[in-house]
């Protein structure tokens, strides 16, 4: 259960020990698994402006650093810019020429203008707009270069200690292993630099200085009174990073940046869990197996205080959000099988992905999360609970909820409500997080064939556990 301004009171373990609300996790089809953002991998399928909607390839989107060229926000409230257009005439003309028609960019929410920091009116509507100049430029593509250079070292330093350890030499020697052309010709062919032009930058480089001289502050710095109206505020400065204007008067509309369009691949299986679709008006490639389409979703009605050594009452309410008739069955996390196994896997998985090797010092080892300390126990029930599928027409029937007994409250359509006991231990510290943990056994029908020849589909029974936050221990 999640909500957008409370806490998360129900919480879901991923396969990798993560402790996520339902809405922030998916379910691979495929391995019968829940994964959360640790355990997916996000691929980049397409960039395109979220005020435009122009759509353009990576290449293209790397080439304009991944900014809109037609869209700009506000440097004051970061609202999207609009062009305004008005009729000026031209001072040099005289008045013998009729008013031209200029562009000038406008906000409707602060009523910012480029007018208002000295940017000039333009003759064309879209593009054209002068962006103020780093004065550091220069400094940061030597910077650049030089990153670079060192890279692409390494780089060839790392293919040589390979081939040196992989290529079996001959009795007689080349002349091609003798003067190295096999490597020039290589990155020629490939379009790299050469090495010694890396070289030479990197010899060539100068590094930064601190310099121990600091311009003083004048002498009216303290006196003088503040025009709130006239400095820019913190994240007005950190939106323009390369400049950071302190004065209102040098603020510039900023582009717009890119949205991604990405796809979400299961690490384990290597099948797409999410998967935009292409044409707005088909939905037929679409792909979302988000967790609360597949897996039951558990949310808290009320719950009493929890006391040290106390009971108290706990009202949940389960729905089955798929649609075929679930069978639910709560039981004590130690009685859920051990998927140690899995989160081995998705480990290996991980670490061939990255390329990990022994000598690259990054620890690639994940180690399975605990799980918060309990506060005491859930009293479960022994029975299975059946709930119907989900049937959206069913939420507007009259009938009252029926079924009611000593642990189902009511039940109506695809949901039912529960009332359980809590035991709090009397060893329990007062002012401590109050989480108690139960699992879920249901079962699940799986529409995705398992091959082509095979069209069943068939049944499985999974396990998910659940941490309730139930805020603090109470006096």
């Amino acid at each position: 259960m999640a909500y957008l301004t409370q806490p998360d009171y129900v919480k879901y373990i991923c396969s990798c020990g993560q402790l996520k609300p339902i809405t922030n996790l998916y379910f691979c089809r495929h391995c019968l698994k829940i994964r959360c953002g640790f355990c997916i991998c996000h691929e980049v399928d397409s960039h395109y402006c979220a005020n435009c909607l122009e759509n353009m390839p990576s290449s293209e989107a790397r080439l304009k650093k991944n900014r809109c060229s037609s869209c700009f926000a506000c440097p004051s409230c970061f609202h999207t810019l609009s062009t305004r257009a008005t009729l000026a005439r031209d001072p040099a003309g005289g008045d013998g020429k009729p008013p031209k028609k200029m562009y000038y960019l406008s906000c409707f929410n602060c009523r910012w203008t480029s007018r208002d920091v000295g940017i000039p009116d333009q003759p064309v509507a879209s593009g054209g707009w002068p962006e103020r100049t780093n004065p550091f430029t220069t400094r940061f593509n030597q910077l650049l270069d030089y990153y670079k250079a060192i890279a692409q070292q390494e780089k060839q330093e790392k293919l040589d200690k390979e081939r040196k350890k992989f290529v079996t030499r001959g009795k007689y020697i080349n002349l091609t292993d003798k003067t190295g052309l096999t490597g020039a010709m290589a990155r020629n062919i490939a379009g790299l630099p050469s090495s010694e032009s890396s070289s030479s930058v990197i010899s060539n480089f100068v590094p930064s200085q601190a310099s121990p001289d600091v311009e003083e502050l004048p002498d009216d710095y303290h006196l003088k009174e503040i025009d709130l109206k006239q400095i820019t505020r913190i994240s007005q400065r950190t939106s323009c990073p390369e400049l950071q204007p302190s004065l209102a008067s040098r603020l510039s509309p900023r582009p717009r940046a890119l949205c991604v369009k990405r796809s979400q691949r299961c690490r384990a299986c290597d099948h797409n869990l999410t998967k935009p679709e292409y044409n707005p008006g088909s939905v037929k490639f679409k792909i979302e197996l988000l967790a609360y389409y597949h897996v039951p979703e558990v949310k808290i009605i009320s719950y009493e205080t929890i006391k040290p050594g106390g009971t108290s009452a706990l009202l949940l309410k389960l729905s089955n959000p798929t649609a075929h008739e679930m069978t639910v069955k709560m039981l004590q996390p130690e009685d859920v099988p051990d998927q140690e196994d899995e989160h081995k896997t998705i480990e290996k998985t991980l670490e061939k992905s990255l390329n990990l090797e022994k000598d690259i010092s990054w620890n690639a080892s994940f180690p399975r999360r605990p799980p918060p300390p309990n506060a005491g126990s859930v009293n479960l029930p022994a029975v299975s609970l059946t709930l119907a599928q989900r049937d959206d027409a069913a939420e507007y029937d009259d009938e009252p909820p029926g079924d009611n007994d000593d642990i189902i409250l009511w039940r109506k359509s695809n949901k039912l409500a529960l009332r359980l006991k809590l035991t709090t231990d009397a060893q329990a510290k007062v002012g401590s997080n109050a989480y108690f943990s139960f699992a879920l056994q249901y079962s699940y029908r799986n529409t995705v064939p398992p091959s082509a020849t095979v069209v069943q589909h068939s049944d499985h029974t999974l396990y998910t556990t659940l941490i309730l936050d139930l805020g603090k221990v109470c006096e």
